[in-house]
């Protein structure tokens, strides 16, 4: 899929594409496929992933906002050529990108910087153009599990990578990837000139697209001593005169006005209000190295000092060098562990002439499991394999852990840390939502922070609401803070 994109672009003509296609999709798409319609194919695999990787945002208030902002540019475009889509990812990192066919995504992160309908039209314009235009399209992807997969081993190579593609919903070289589509100097200011024409034919400010540049610019030097890298600049190079050059191409646009879809500031913020703005407990968090899903009701403990990957379909940790791993994901509803563990051993009996070395009934707490363990000594070094089911209500998880000898106590301790969370655990865990305060008259940022209970520092409370930092507050002046607050797991809609 990385290298198909990487072929993908306007310059590009339609014979290349689709041997790029056959080629690497194994021939999977028809052969009559035209360059739209190769647009639109890979689109709805790119929106896949991007679903089960990164994960879409539950909001109905502020997606519905979002979606009537492109369904308004959209009505504008000269020449409209798919049905777009947008959505918004779960994503704390400020971003937004586009994939071929007409799929839009805003992270929550970015939504959370915008103070304008004017700012986030400009941003969405930009996106649609790299669409219309064909745009060449790439994937940084880094693969976390490429040793695993190279690791001489019948069961290892074989078995294991199967397994893991299932819980991953993808190839397990491809698990923890983050979609940023790259785009040159050239593709980006052809989408900046494109996009804030398309915003002011509909009605919004062409210049407010360097304005949110611009805040994205600032919101990082703000979180500098977090050592954050936005992801909108790993996917949209920056230059130094690409404001300057917006700003004079907007100068020539004329345009009219027309009413937004939110009528105020109030309203727009109102639209915002409840967005989560840090780790998002819904697809559970890390506190340290111990894993607490509030939503699904369990805890898992990983190994000291190991990396951890947290997506929608999966959670696991991988050893620094990359020759360990304990996974636990998602395996199906209403299943039996002891008949798919079963299953699973007589497979492997037929299918790889391997006996377990263990098959053991656990119990944690209430939850039933089967752990079935391995040893492949059919490459250079023995590995340890663990295979664990566990239903958790009507939901069954596997686990699979694997890794050498030296790895096989954690690797035990791993698997048998898995547990219901404790009330108190479930007490602990909050969450932190951009939430709206009132000023008082003649207070300084730092002071209505005090009041508020603002999470953010004043620098970036200043940038994200688009305010001189050393300027009083007016009385009744709308202010953008961060609010940390108990979380209630499976409240539905998050705002």
């Amino acid at each position: 899929m990385n290298q198909l994109l990487k072929t993908f672009s306007r310059k590009s003509n339609g014979s290349r594409l689709l041997m790029a296609c056959l080629v690497l999709l194994g021939g999977c798409l028809p052969l009559a496929l035209t360059p739209l319609e190769l647009d639109k194919e890979l689109g709805k695999q790119t929106a896949k992933q991007v679903t089960e990787q990164i994960g879409l945002y539950e909001a109905p208030v502020t997606g519905g906002y979002v979606r009537a902002i492109g369904d308004r540019l959209v009505d504008h475009l000269e020449d409209r050529q798919f049905q777009y889509v947008f959505n918004i990812v779960d994503q704390q990192e400020p971003n937004a990108f586009a994939a071929p066919g007409g799929y839009i995504y805003f992270s929550r992160g970015l939504l959370a910087l915008a103070n304008s309908e004017d700012e986030l039209a400009g941003v969405m314009g930009h996106e649609i153009s790299h669409v219309t235009r064909r745009h060449s399209v790439r994937q940084s992807q880094k693969g976390i599990l490429p040793r695993l997969l190279t690791l001489p081993g019948r069961i290892v190579g074989g078995v294991v990578s199967k397994n893991l593609g299932a819980l991953l919903n993808a190839p397990v070289n491809l698990a923890g990837t983050v979609y940023l589509a790259s785009y040159s100097r050239g593709q980006e200011s052809e989408a900046d000139r494109l996009g804030i024409a398309l915003a002011a034919r509909s009605g919004y400010d062409p210049q407010t697209l360097a304005v949110m540049l611009s805040q994205l610019q600032k919101a990082q030097e703000a979180q500098t001593g977090k050592a954050v890298s936005f992801s909108f600049f790993a996917s949209h190079p920056m230059t130094p005169t690409r404001i300057k050059e917006i700003d004079r191409e907007a100068a020539d646009l004329h345009w009219t006005r027309q009413a937004p879809i939110a009528d105020g500031r109030m309203e727009f913020l109102r639209r915002l209000d409840g967005l989560v703005l840090e780790e998002d407990p819904a697809q559970g968090l890390f506190k340290g190295r111990q894993f607490l899903h509030p939503d699904r009701n369990f805890t898992i403990t990983f190994p000291e000092g190991w990396k951890t990957l947290n997506t929608p379909s999966a959670v696991g940790a991988f050893a620094e060098k990359k020759d360990g791993l304990a996974v636990i994901g998602l395996a199906g509803k209403d299943a039996d562990p002891d008949l798919v563990a079963q299953t699973f051993i007589n497979d492997m009996k037929r299918e790889q002439k391997a006996e377990p070395t263990e098959v053991k009934s656990v119990e944690f707490g209430d939850w039933h499991g089967k752990l079935v363990t391995y040893a492949d000594t059919t490459g250079k070094e023995p590995m340890t394999l663990y295979f664990l089911w566990v239903r958790m209500g009507t939901m069954t998880y596997q686990l699979i852990g694997l890794g050498p000898e030296r790895y096989h106590e954690q690797l035990r301790e791993t698997a048998m840390s898995l547990r219901p969370m404790t009330a108190e655990e479930r007490q602990s865990v909050t969450v932190k939502r951009l939430r709206i305060a009132e000023a008082r008259a003649g207070e300084t940022l730092e002071e209505f922070g005090r009041r508020t209970g603002n999470g953010w520092t004043p620098a970036y409370t200043a940038v994200a609401n688009e305010i001189p930092g050393d300027t009083p507050l007016e009385a009744g002046q709308l202010i953008k803070i961060s609010h940390e607050e108990p979380y209630r797991p499976n409240a539905g809609g998050r705002e």
